[in-house]
């Protein structure tokens, strides 16, 4: 089975896609072909109002010429700036070659949702999606990790400026020097984001000069993920949080303030109210004293499986083999 994997260049995005197709090609013989798709929001209105109208962009003529002799099966990609492309291709190869292609979204598209021939998206947009061909799944998509954890390893994955919760460096910083100090014995390798405060990152540098057990890291963050035996992750990260529930290890999430209620508010308090993650809990008793404790999670839980329900489903729906 051919499939075309239109990317948007996003990570987020693009680990979750590259998830499902990992998951399938598990029971499913499959060659997978990549095209990037970085494009900015003026491009994105014109891919879609020429989609509208039949018209195609001379990248997506391209497209149909470099894989019209391919026998594409499937074309899928995540992120509202390709779904365009993804249908574009789907119609013009339709249209030019005769040949018929199965369209496939992973997460919410904003535009033309019934010309998709299969929806992939979390439980929360459920109520954008009334009506239309879609498998749901929880939360966010991960590769599932069964290997056993290094008990002298932690993990820290850090955030930055959010719509949905407040970032507050200081507090932040005072529970990574809190936990760090609970488990002297653990190397703690903390890996920040493009969205991290450069006032953060040189406060964990700072940090990480007079604690020689702090590592600020770069690379690697996949494989500390599946080695660390806790992992304390920030709360506006939602991708990593998923992708750390799907390996062991106990997985904790940061105190922070939520600004408004939204989809990521309700999901990451659902894992809170069923004890699916643990907690920092952080309450300033009086003006520079503060109570800091960790409230772990279910010793009994699971690791989510989530992706590979997914291709399971995807696979029957779609009849693919």
């Amino acid at each position: 089975m051919n499939i075309l994997w239109i990317k948007d260049g996003k990570l987020g995005h693009e680990k979750q896609v590259k998830a499902i197709l990992d998951e399938l090609s598990r029971t499913i013989d499959i060659k997978v072909y990549e095209e990037k798709c970085v494009i900015g929001p003026l491009e994105r209105l014109s891919e879609i109002l020429m989609y509208a109208i039949s018209s195609f962009s001379n990248d997506l003529e391209l497209i149909f010429l470099k894989y019209r002799k391919k026998n594409i099966h499937l074309i899928i990609g995540a992120g509202s700036n390709i779904h365009a492309r993804v249908l574009g291709v789907k119609k013009g190869m339709k249209l030019k070659f005769n040949k018929d292609i199965l369209a496939m979204s992973v997460l919410t598209p904003i535009y033309f949702k019934k010309h998709f021939d299969l929806i992939c998206a979390p439980k929360h947009d459920r109520h954008k999606l009334s009506g239309h061909e879609v498998i749901y799944f929880e939360g966010s998509l991960a590769k599932v990790s069964t290997e056993d954890v290094d008990e002298n390893v932690g993990l820290i994955a850090i955030g930055g400026k959010n719509k949905h919760y407040l970032f507050n460096v200081n507090k932040i910083m005072e529970q990574i020097e809190f936990v760090t100090l609970i488990y002297p014995n653990k190397t703690w390798h903390i890996f920040s984001s493009r969205r991290t405060p450069q006032k953060m990152i040189q406060a964990i540098k700072k940090l990480a000069q007079s604690n020689k057990k702090i590592i600020l890291s770069e690379d690697g963050f996949d494989e500390m993920l599946r080695n660390a035996s806790i992992k304390i992750i920030t709360q506006d990260s939602m991708n990593m949080v998923y992708e750390s529930l799907s390996t062991k290890g106990s997985t904790i999430l940061f105190d922070m303030k939520y600004l408004r209620k939204n989809k990521v508010i309700n999901q990451m308090n659902e894992l809170l109210n069923n004890k699916q993650v643990g907690y920092i809990e952080y309450n300033e008793m009086v003006k520079g004293l503060n109570k800091i404790q960790i409230h772990m999670q279910n010793p009994h839980h699971e690791i989510f499986a989530e992706v590979e329900k997914l291709a399971y489903k995807i696979k029957n729906k779609l009849n693919l083999s």
